[in-house]
């Protein structure tokens, strides 16, 4: 039997904040692994877990169910040099519409501005990829992603906003996009 510790999750502000602790027992190897990941991180062991709990809960759980799978980048980004942009801006229209509509319903429970947004975030998040999002005091939402997979992926990530977005009535000149081959960025007005 693999020999196991006690790592209590605390926060003493429960009341304040609305959350609540808990124990939670781990092998020795997986603890160790948690605390590594932590201080390269430079957080604290019941932070990083708070956020891999939080990533699972937010979508992790409900990702494979709705058809979303690991690949190697490198894979992606050959598969995707591989496209004609007419069929790179077909296959993003197909997914904002149909696969990741249905994602942000399952997640979220509605698709509205904010239920694609988080959504997207999420992914993002957990795919490791470089990202910014702001939203200011106008309800000016700015989302910049550092893809770093080529032109076709760029042009991919626009189309698919682009598609979410018009779904949504947020179409004219209340979309700005910005692309270069690693990099595309978004603003929206609510």
């Amino acid at each position: 039997m693999a020999s196991t510790k006690t790592l209590e999750i605390n926060d003493s502000s429960s009341e304040s904040n609305g959350s609540s602790s808990i124990t939670l027992r781990f092998r020795n190897s997986i603890l160790q692994r948690l605390r590594h990941d932590a201080k390269q991180k430079r957080i604290n062991v019941n932070t990083l877990c708070a956020q891999i709990i939080g990533d699972h809960t937010e979508y992790g759980s409900y990702a494979s169910t709705s058809g979303m799978i690991s690949f190697p980048k490198s894979l992606l980004v050959r598969m995707m040099e591989g496209l004609s942009v007419n069929e790179v801006e077909k296959l993003s229209e197909n997914i904002a519409k149909n696969e990741f509509k249905d994602l942000v319903l399952l997640l979220k429970g509605e698709y509205s501005l904010k239920s694609f947004l988080d959504t997207v975030e999420a992914w993002l998040r957990i795919s490791n990829f470089q990202y910014s999002y702001n939203t200011d005091t106008e309800k000016k939402h700015k989302l910049v992603i550092q893809h770093d997979m080529g032109k076709r992926w760029s042009i991919y990530f626009e189309k698919l906003f682009f598609h979410a977005f018009y779904s949504l009535n947020l179409i004219g000149s209340r979309l700005h996009c910005e692309a270069t081959d690693n990099i595309v960025a978004f603003t929206i007005q609510e």
